[in-house]
């Protein structure tokens, strides 16, 4: 009896073996998907973060603009804000002439 069960602690038993190897090799094919997966969310948020800091420097270069307009002067002021509605909005100013190009086709 004795005998019996160390023959049965002794035994080869592959079936074991190869279970452990396979879940061993699932686990790390789900760890480099995983990896894979982190590592484009990673690219994407860095791309993001790219666009937000030029978003930000464009925001800082106008703010800095509105603080040098609130010193002006009224004539300067005046000065901007004809400007700004000649070349942002297309409005024209006195004495202009204005051209429409019509193109055929």
């Amino acid at each position: 009896m004795k005998r019996d069960k160390q023959e049965n602690k002794k035994k080869f038993r592959p079936l074991r073996y190869i279970a452990v190897g396979g879940t061993f090799i699932l686990v790390i094919i789900l760890v480099l998907c995983l990896n894979s997966v982190i590592n484009k969310q990673i690219a994407e948020k860095e791309s993001k973060l790219l666009t937000l800091q030029n978003e930000i420097e464009i925001q800082e270069m106008q703010n800095a603009e509105l603080d040098k307009v609130l010193n002006y002067s009224d004539e300067e002021y005046l000065e901007y804000v004809l400007s700004k509605a000649h070349d942002d909005l297309g409005y024209i100013r006195q004495g202009e002439r204005v051209f429409e190009i019509v193109s055929g086709n």
